[in-house]
Formats: structure tokens, sequence, C-alpha cells
């Protein structure tokens, strides 16, 4: 027990004198009762602020994790795809390049027909750019190196905050928007080449040519429909219909497109095209594609069929007399895997429209992945051309892709 010193005890019996007697403290006034509806926001209120200061911590945890340094090299490197396509055809007949029975023959042969390079990367906010370089061999062993496309699009204009319509518009090299496959590339059809009849019409290998084009949406009318037109101005020439125009005289393309979902698994698209190199060269296109794919195991099965119409006016002594052209093309999905597709076309000559071909033909595509496809066919040909008539051809394609994978067709399931 401590002992305290007299001095400290008598201070402490002063100042206990000196202290008034002890009082109850005065009670604060009584706060009426809130109501309970404010009391159940009050409990909202501090339930709403923990769950924003959580979710800020979150979202500074998210930014940290996924940071990346500024000076990244990669962060400015485009997307690069690389294709490669092989193909291995047997024929009955001797076949030449271009049905040109002076030029090399191409039948029985082995060959990797196309490497394509595919560049594409955002360039700023505004614009992304794309180019395609190509190494073809049309004859085994023969490569052609070539930019098959090279432009910008603009995806909106520095003048306007947004695009009207969704405008888009693309300047530079590119695949003219006519018809259903012109602008598909050969890696990407649903056959192993593109169609007599568009060959015909639009070239060998489609339709290639520099320019400027627009895209933008029209109201369709209804919520399950688009309707989307293209207008595109190019340098002259480039088609077989217009062979001998001058590049610097300018044609026109007019490009007009329909989709509509008919029901939650089938949908139909319809499209008109037309090109004006000049009033002597025109060609005009008419296309329909119906596509079935059930809800239920939509991934394993579907069924496409579509056509495309070709009709020329051409007044040119050196030409035929507005020779028409067009293709019928269907096919369906067995599972995952599997696909079975058939074609029949039919094409008039350029230079003579009595000369007809016409080329049935059946396809069997296995892909392992979407990355790699294996491709069976079979074709037949009866034509007023004497080197194609009663040609048979057995083919077999292989299809590789690798690097960054773009967008595929709607047609395969992935």
């Amino acid at each position: 027990m401590q002992v305290r010193t007299p001095v400290l005890a008598l201070a402490a019996l002063v100042t206990a004198a000196r202290l008034p007697a002890a009082q109850t403290p005065p009670q604060p006034a009584q706060e009426p009762p809130k109501d309970p509806q404010i009391l159940k926001l009050d409990r909202k209120i501090d339930d709403l602020n923990d769950r924003i200061d959580s979710l800020e911590d979150e979202l500074a945890r998210e930014r940290q994790a996924h940071a990346t340094p500024p000076q990244s090299a990669s962060a400015f490197n485009p997307g690069i795809t690389v294709f490669g396509n092989f193909f291995s055809r047997w024929d009955d007949q001797p076949v030449f390049l271009d049905d040109d029975p002076t030029a090399a023959r191409v039948d029985d042969n082995i060959s990797l027909r196309e490497v394509e390079l595919d560049f594409r990367a955002a360039i700023d906010p505004w614009a992304d750019g794309v180019v395609i370089a190509t190494y073809e061999s049309d004859v085994p062993n023969d490569f052609n190196a070539s930019i098959e496309e090279g432009y910008v699009v603009l995806k909106k204009l520095p003048i306007l905050d947004s695009a009207p319509g969704g405008l888009k518009v693309k300047l530079g090299r590119f695949r003219p928007e006519f018809g259903r496959f012109n602008y598909v590339h050969l890696h990407d059809l649903p056959q192993p080449t593109y169609p007599r009849a568009l060959t015909t019409f639009l070239g060998t290998e489609g339709f290639t040519q520099d320019g400027v084009s627009g895209e933008f949406f029209l109201p369709s009318g209804s919520e399950s429909s688009t309707l989307e037109a293209t207008i595109q101005v190019l340098d002259g020439g480039g088609l077989p219909l217009a062979a001998d125009v001058p590049g610097n005289q300018v044609a026109s393309l007019g490009h007009l497109k329909w989709f509509r979902d008919l029901t939650d698994s089938t949908n139909i698209e319809l499209g008109a095209s037309g090109y004006e190199s000049d009033s002597s060269h025109q060609l005009f296109g008419v296309d329909a594609t119906y596509k079935w794919k059930p809800l239920a195991g939509g991934e394993w099965r579907s069924f496409l069929i579509g056509g495309e119409v070709f009709a020329s006016h051409i007044d040119d002594p050196t030409l035929g007399n507005d020779p028409i052209g067009y293709y019928l093309w269907s096919q369906y999905q067995f599972d995952k895997n599997v696909y079975l597709g058939a074609r029949y076309d039919h094409a008039e000559e350029i230079t003579d429209e009595t000369q007809k071909t016409d080329v049935i033909g059946t396809y069997l595509t296995y892909y392992t992945t979407e990355f790699l496809r294996f491709r069976l066919s079979l074709e037949h040909t009866e034509s007023d051309v004497a080197e194609l008539d009663g040609l048979n051809t057995a083919a077999l394609e292989v299809n590789m892709v690798f690097g960054s994978h773009p967008v595929e067709p709607y047609w395969v399931n992935r």
C-alpha cells in the first residue's frame, strides 16, 4: 500500500474542501426517434458507400495487374496472319493456263498455290490499316509476288465526332464489293476455286483495283433486318470486259446488301451490284444466300444455299454481244468437322457469247480446327470450247493458317 507524504495529503484535503457538492450531470435533450424508412435509407447509403470503396480497390488491383510498360515495343506491332494453300489436281486430259493452248500446262500437278501475308493494325483512333501481300503460283515452281490489298479504313471523319450511318471510308487497293465471292480471298472460299462465271466476268483471281470506297447503313424498316450500301470510285479497266479501258478513266461501282433474320435459326441475304467503266462497258449482278443454323447444336449442323447472276452490257466490236453467267452452290455441315458442298456454273465467253461452258462439282471438306482444312473435289466440265469439253478433274486442297486469326466467313461455324 502506498503512503502519501503529509504535504500531498494536506493539499488533497484543501482541494476537496473547495469543490462543490457532487451533482448529477445534466441529461441531454431527448431526440425524437427517426422514421424507420429514413433509417433504412441510411443503411442503404452506408452499404453503397462500402460497395463503391470495394469496387474502387478491386479496379485499382486489376489495373496494376494488367499494366504494361509504356516502352513495350510489341504494342506497335500489327496483327500478322500467314495463309498457306496447297493444291493438287489430277485431270483426264490436258489443261492449259487461262484455257490457252499455247500457254503452260497445269494439269496433273502438285503445287503451293498461294502464300498470303495479312497485316492489320489500328493506326490511331481514327483509322485502321490493312496490307495483304501474296506469293502466287499458277504454274508449279513459278511464283509471282504482289500486293493484293493495301488500304486505310477511316472509321470516322476528322470533322465529325461520329460516323453518320456507320460510314466507313476505305482508300487504297482492295477487292471491290461486287457480288458474293469477289471480296472473299481464295483461302476462305467454301470451294477450292472461284466459280467459272465469276472468273469469266471478274478475272481469274477475282477483281482487285485502286480506288475509294464508302460503306454505310440505310433504314431497313425492321429490327430484324439491315440494309447496307457501298459506293466505290475506281481506276478504269482491270475487268475482262474492260481490259482495254485506260486506268485514268474513272469507273464506278455500287452494291446494295439486304440481310434479314427469318427465324431464330434462318436468315437470308440479297445483293445487287453494278459496275460501269463507261456506257460501253457495264456489268450487273444479283446474288442471294440462305442459311439455316439450328439453335440446338448450332456448332454441329448448318445448311447454306446461294447463287449469283452476271449480266453484261458491252458495245465493243472486239467483244461479244452481252454475255451472261451464273452459278448455284450449297453446303451442308454434318458435324463439327465435316462439310459437303456442290456447285453448278454456267458462263458465256466474253469474246463470243455463243461459246458456253458448264461445270458441276462436289466438295468434301474436313476441318481439324479452323487453322487446318482438307478438301477433296470432283468436277466435270462440258463446253463449246474444245480444250475444256469433257474434262474431269479430281483435286485435293490443304489450307493452313497461323498467326493472329482474322474473322472467318460466316459459313464456317467456329
